[in-house]
């Protein structure tokens, strides 16, 4: 998840933050291949629901703010007002994500779809957060590529 990045240099809570979201995103990954075989749901679908949801996760990882704290010595995620106005707009998406998907899907693939669509968003999350967390890393010279 973190590879090649020094976890020592990275706080506790982003730690466990970044490793929540990423069981999660593999549990609710395997309930939606889980639907997708017992309800005959279209993996196709389900794929495209994926990609999606990364793409939102990666745009909504936006929401926490990743610096280097120099006390501390280590990476920290924070929120700012942008980051509390993309909180919003997140929860607003996972409370309508069943009804969005609806208008694009509909059927046995709406439920897989709709898991598919949030474990993308999950990783996608992970994605982007690793992503500013290396950024800090290597305007630290702490990168180890």
């Amino acid at each position: 998840m973190i590879i090649g990045l020094d976890k020592n240099k990275i706080h506790k809570r982003l730690k466990i933050r970044l490793s929540i979201y990423f069981v999660v995103s593999i549990l609710v990954l395997a309930v939606s291949v889980f639907h997708i075989f017992r309800d005959r749901a279209s993996w196709i679908l389900s794929s495209i629901g994926m990609v999606a949801g990364l793409i939102v996760g990666i745009v909504f990882s936006r929401m926490q703010k990743i610096s280097w704290d120099e006390k501390a010595s280590q990476v920290i995620g924070v929120f700012d007002a942008v980051g509390i106005f993309f909180l919003l707009v997140y929860m607003a998406v996972e409370i309508m994500r069943n009804k969005i998907v609806a208008y694009f899907v509909s059927g046995p693939s709406l439920i897989a779809v709709s898991f598919a669509v949030l474990s993308g968003i999950m990783y996608g999350r992970v994605l982007g957060i690793r992503g500013k967390i290396k950024e800090v890393f290597r305007e630290q010279g702490l990168l180890n590529e």
